[in-house]
């Protein structure tokens, strides 16, 4: 066939396509690894280098097999090797550092995560070419990851990494961000000795937000606080609004960090205006999950420990009643510092306090000469920050002088200095000098009883906002109502009339520096001090009430966004805008709450709704107590108690919550409610779900009727078209009938929930459907599949998030390796499971996870110990914490019988009552004695 030209581009791209749709294209974390130093050992002493190639070979593999897995080519004194997580990989890596650190084998290790065409003795694609760079910069004894690889598992509470900066490989479009893990037994290389391996970005810790714009003028403070920081256990840093405190403790943890290996976390007060909030914003900013048996304060401590780490508390002057918090911190968290930025003192023992001045100003007697006057930090921030809002400024004789008076005028205050900086776009220094003089008179009758200072501030911020033309002034006001920042889109829908477009207004705002931009540039937000100025300014426009209740409806209306997202097709990207908006969706509750209670019904039904809809995020971040508690005072609100959609979906939100509280009969009750409304308004959607959450809360009540509703949820789901329900609801009946016995129906069930789940990325059921094969996997004792199968269903979860779904299948896993004779692998994964009940502060899970603890004991013939844990886990299995186990049967109790057998009465006796008296703690330090610890 003869092709014209014209054709031939098209032709050879199809060409392309055809072949591309054969190859074998997946997502794999890909390692490389390195042995340092083979070549020159060979030549020195070729027999000791044979021994030592030998031991890391032997190290890859063993631990390869371990974690799923596979090596591809073995490169002289390297390999490359892929595995189906970034998790798995970084699980391997450290333990086979481990391994060959004791065997003083040197080897660097690269982990990237990326697609590659699997080929039978080769991976090819750029994502082989990364993670080759990225082993390049490990150290020998590190692990090395990318940013790709990190994103996979920086929700792990159990694997610490350490951020060392952005860095631009040769050949290679973007810049990556490179992390070290930080293990026992593994080397974390020091951030300077990577400098040479590529281009450096400066960028700043993780967990830090990145700055506005420079620091400028505290070289001497900073010092100072290093120091202090080193010397001391809790530092606050004090002074009035608008100082600088937030940026200078920002940069301070930026020097710290490489001291602190195990984190640096800042967390943002701002928001927060009573003591009682502290600790749930607290715990809300580091993840810390909600339990009804551990205070918030405990669940902290617990996440922190004996970690060398650096909390940074911005903004505490609002709640320094909660100084006895902070104290209880140190007292539990021997590695911990804390540094805090307050106006005032926490005044506690431990605490030495910075009071951070000013800038330095030249006195007025001097003379205005241009080059003495840069020597001043006042003066230098004004000229920089005015520089860089004109382009053209510059300090010369002719303006040093009215330059001079304007800072000496703004007492030398940071934020003062830059909102006036920003006025030289319209304004000449000696313009801008005359209206600070009239706005500072029209202030000087204001409150004597706060600081002068924070006068000075108020002046600045006032003289700002008089230069506003009233419609900028409108938006400003209206800005306050956000908790946390927002989007445009928000912005605009909240603060914006019908009709009105506001973009100018906007820009106008970030312009002044009345506005910060967060993030990407994607997010907006108001300075603490300006917003409360915005909100003296609202209150003052008789504002509040209306604007308030736009705010809430507007999230209200993100909260079906998200829902939908959820039971759509974009589930990671919903559940990341809820967590970005999480501030703003409680702001939005606690407006439309207060409302209901007021009598306004028709702000109670959009609460309703909004508990609704957020009935499977709220689920999946672990967050069924605050579930249950929203649900329930909306419900209490509504007074009247009509059959309303909303009113159904808060019940189904309320059910869910009391059934993972382990309230059975309770959620019975609301799902049964729930769907006796739906039913009656005709809701589709709700009588989707509540048939299936019917059927999911008759498991060990009434199968029969419970396999009644799934196969109800199921058709209703598919004449409807709702395809999630019809999923989920597909994998809760496999659930029902592996209860039952039915296997083979099961089997169907799950593999055609699995089939939607992956067409519409439902990672949440995915995992609930593979946990649910591999269950049936082992049952057939083929152990290799279900092992396979619960690897996918894992990496699904932690995808997704759901801590509580991973605590289980962990568990699961480990039984399968315990029925596999492999009885270390089974303690590591019991051990990871109860870590990961910990997180969910589940006491019922651990002692579920303690049971198989005890079988590993006695299959490794240590009979007494068996029982002693054993002992300890029935006590524990029985309380409180989340339920997420679909049977009764307690598994391996064979095994522990078979340990009793072991012993004699008398022993049992007293290994019986030794167990019952074993703290949590105490039984896992005796379950880990053969066992190295985990990561």
């Amino acid at each position: 066939m003869v092709i014209a030209d014209a054709d031939a581009p098209s032709f050879r791209r199809a060409e392309r396509e055809a072949v591309s749709g054969r190859l074998d294209r997946r997502l794999v974390a890909v390692m490389f690894t390195d042995m340092v130093g083979y070549t020159a050992l060979i030549q020195a002493d070729e027999r000791l280098g044979l021994d030592k190639r030998d031991r890391y070979m032997s190290a890859l593999e063993t631990h390869h097999d371990a974690f799923g897995g596979t090596i591809v080519q073995r490169l002289g004194d390297g390999s490359m090797s892929m595995f189906p997580s970034s998790l798995a990989a970084v699980l391997a890596a450290v333990e086979i550092q481990r391994e060959l650190t004791t065997e003083d084998v040197p080897v660097r290790i690269g982990v990237h995560v990326g697609e590659v065409v699997v080929e039978p003795e080769r991976l090819t694609g750029v994502a082989v070419n990364i993670a080759a760079r990225i082993e390049s910069f490990a150290v020998p004894g590190g692990v090395m990851l990318s940013d790709s690889a990190y994103d996979q598992i920086k929700n792990r509470r159990d694997v610490d990494v350490v951020r060392l900066g952005q860095f631009r490989f040769k050949h290679v479009g973007r810049p990556f961000e490179l992390y070290a893990v930080a293990a026992d037994g593994v080397v974390v290389p020091d951030p300077r000795t990577l400098e040479g391996k590529g281009e450096q970005f400066a960028s700043l810790p993780s967990m830090l937000p990145e700055p506005p714009a420079s620091v400028v003028g505290r070289g001497a403070d900073l010092a100072s606080l290093v120091e202090l920081a080193r010397e001391h256990r809790v530092v606050t840093i004090t002074g009035p609004g608008g100082v600088g405190k937030t940026r200078i403790v920002i940069e301070l943890g930026r020097l710290l960090a490489p001291e602190f290996l195990d984190g640096v976390a800042f967390v943002a007060l701002a928001d927060v205006t009573e003591p009682a909030d502290f600790l749930p914003a607290l715990a809300d900013a580091l993840d810390v999950k909600e339990a009804e048996e551990r205070t918030q304060g405990e669940g902290v401590a617990a996440l922190i420990g004996d970690k060398k780490a650096l909390l940074l508390l911005d903004n505490l002057e609002q709640v320094v009643a909660a100084a006895s918090e902070v104290a209880g911190l140190i007292e539990q968290c021997p590695g911990l510092r804390i540094v805090t930025t307050s106006r005032t003192p926490l005044r506690i023992a431990a605490e030495r306090e910075y009071p951070l001045a000013p800038l330095e100003l030249p006195p007025s007697s001097d003379p205005d000469e241009t080059e003495s006057l840069m020597a001043y930090p006042a003066i230098a921030l004004f000229v920089e920050r005015a520089t860089t809002t004109t382009g053209s400024f510059e300090l010369t004789p002719e303006n040093a002088g009215a330059v001079a008076a304007v800072c000496r005028r703004l007492d030398g205050l940071p934020l003062a200095l830059e909102l006036a900086a920003a006025r030289l776009r319209l304004l000449s220094p000696e313009a801008l000098l005359e209206r600070l003089d009239r706005a500072l008179d029209v202030l000087t009758s204001g409150p004597r009883d706060v600081p002068e200072r924070q006068q000075t501030l108020r002046a600045a911020i006032d003289w700002s906002h008089s230069l506003l033309e009233e419609p900028e002034q409108r938006l400003f006001r209206r800005l306050a109502v956000f908790a946390g920042g927002c989007t445009l889109a928000d912005l605009e829908a909240v603060c914006a009339d019908p009709g009105e477009t506001i973009l100018d207004e906007l820009e106008s705002l970030v312009d002044k520096a009345l506005i910060q931009t967060a993030g990407q540039g994607n997010r907006l937000r108001m300075l603490q001090t300006i917003g409360e100025y915005a909100r003296e300014r609202l209150e003052s426009a008789g504002e509040t009430r209306d604007v308030a209740l736009r705010h809430a409806r507007r999230y209200a209306e993100l909260a079906h966004e998200i829902r939908d997202g959820i039971e759509g097709t974009d589930q990671i990207g919903s559940l990341e805008r809820g967590i970005a908006e999480e501030g703003n969706l409680q702001a939005a509750l606690d407006t439309l709450l207060a409302a209901a209670k007021d009598g306004d019904a028709a702000a109670c039904e959009v609460g309703l709704q909004l508990c609704g809809d957020l009935w499977l995020y709220w689920h999946i971040r672990g967050k069924n107590l605050t579930a249950r508690e929203y649900a329930a005072f909306f419900l209490d609100a509504d007074t009247a108690g009509s059959p309303t959609v909303g009113r159904a979906g808060a019940l189904l939100t309320a059910g869910l919550a009391s059934d993972v509280l382990g309230q059975l009969e309770r959620a019975n009750a609301e799902w049964a409610e729930a769907y006796r409304i739906a039913a009656e308004c005709e809701a589709d959607r709700e009588l989707c779900i509540g048939a299936f959450c019917q059927g999911l809360g008759l498991i060990g009540f009434d199968l029969d009727t419970g396999l009644k509703w799934t196969s109800e949820s199921i058709e209703r789901s598919r004449v409807f078209g709702f395809t999630w329900g019809e999923g989920f609801g597909s994998s809760l009946d496999g659930i029902l009938h592996t209860v039952a016995g039915d296997f083979d129906t099961a089997q169907t069930r799950y593999s055609q929930a699995l089939e939607i789940q992956r067409r519409i990325g439902d990672e949440e059921g995915s995992g609930l459907s593979l946990g649910g094969l591999a269950k049936l996997a082992f049952g057939r004792d083929d152990l290799a599949g279900a092992l396979d199968l619960y690897r996918q269903s894992l990496a699904a979860f932690e995808a997704i998030g759901d801590r509580a779904e991973e605590a289980r299948i962990l568990s699961e896993m480990a039984w399968t390796y315990l029925r596999h004779e492999d009885p270390a692998l089974a303690r590591r994964y019991f051990l990871d499971s109860v870590q990961a009940y910990t997180d969910v502060a589940s006491v019922r899970g651990v002692g579920l996870s303690l049971i198989g603890l005890a079988a590993t004991e006695a299959v490794e013939h240590r009979p007494e110990r068996a029982v002693q844990i054993a002992a300890a886990a029935e006590v524990y299995a029985h309380q409180e914490g989340i339920v997420n186990v679909y049977s009764d049967e307690t598994p391996g109790r064979e095994f522990v019988d078979r340990a009793r057998a072991a012993l004699s009465a008398d022993d049992v006796d007293r290994a019986t009552e030794v167990g019952r008296k074993l703290t949590i703690k105490e039984a896992l330090d005796l379950a880990r004695i053969p066992e190295t610890a985990s990561v």
